[in-house]
């Protein structure tokens, strides 16, 4: 069956064209993020509640844990320490697992439609970030609880959240592409996402890695993101500038590594579904 162009179908007949694509993206979009909003929680009896308890039940895991191993927090509270880290960390994790099988889910829209693919791992990430706002939620409550002083400093945020949701769609966006091709990838993402989480500063701070292995350690985006977390919303300070600026190297790395790997894969995308 031949496939409709996107671009060209139902009220688009009329349209002009390049410049008037970038409207219709978002349209598709807002529309796919919406659809994955309302169908998440469904038949769900605690449903958004799922948000705030992932990373908290992490976050009492990681204080249990602590009452075994001394566990260094920075002169902060633990429950602030660790769970500042785990709300950038349960996002990254999430948006990338709903990535890998966004294109293999989509498979009927894809082989009838022409369209960006690129569209479905980025609704992941976008829909995920309402799980990021409501944890934040929590997180600003424990930091008026704990008496947490805010300044300045929350300038630096939208930064970190942009740099966050590149991080994700970057590493979300060559899972869904390979993982199409073969689902190893796809069922190897929990793996990964575990390992990933003990080689970033969720757990411990930045300072107890070793000096000698830091520069090498900071070739971790996710370094940059969780230690500015940390230091603009508990520290009322402004990211450390070298794991940050390492994040940004890495993430466009990233990004300029999976965006034309998953361009390539999307040609034969409706041929394997």
């Amino acid at each position: 069956m031949p496939t409709t162009d996107f671009w060209n179908r139902g009220v688009y007949v009329n349209t002009s064209p390049s410049a008037r694509r970038w409207p219709r993206f978002f349209s598709l979009l807002s529309a796919l993020v919406v659809r994955d909003l309302t169908s998440r929680y469904r038949r769900s009896s605690l449903g958004m509640w799922w948000a705030f308890l992932q990373p908290l039940i992490l976050m009492l895991l990681f204080n249990m844990l602590r009452g075994f191993v001394n566990i260094p927090s920075d002169g902060i509270p633990y429950v602030l320490f660790s769970y500042a880290a785990l709300t950038p960390w349960t996002f990254v994790s999430n948006s990338v697992s709903s990535c890998g099988p966004s294109i293999i889910t989509n498979a009927e829209v894809i082989k009838k439609i022409a369209l960006p693919r690129e569209v479905f791992p980025l609704a992941c990430v976008v829909a995920t970030l309402f799980d990021f706002a409501v944890s934040c939620i929590l997180l600003a409550g424990m930091m008026a609880w704990f008496g947490v002083p805010v300044g300045l400093s929350l300038l630096w945020l939208p930064v970190l959240i942009v740099l966050m949701a590149a991080v994700a769609f970057s590493v979300g966006l060559l899972i869904s592409g390979l993982g199409t091709f073969r689902k190893d990838f796809i069922f190897a993402t929990p793996f990964l996402m575990q390992a990933w989480l003990f080689v970033t500063p969720v757990i411990y701070p930045l300072s107890t890695v070793p000096e000698s292995w830091r520069l090498l350690y900071m070739m971790n985006p996710m370094v940059g993101v969780v230690e500015g977390f940390r230091n603009v919303l508990l520290k009322a300070e402004p990211p450390p500038m070298e794991p940050l600026a390492c994040a940004v190297v890495i993430t466009g790395i990233l990004l300029a590594i999976a965006w034309p790997v998953f361009r390539s894969l999307s040609s034969y995308f409706a041929d394997v579904l």
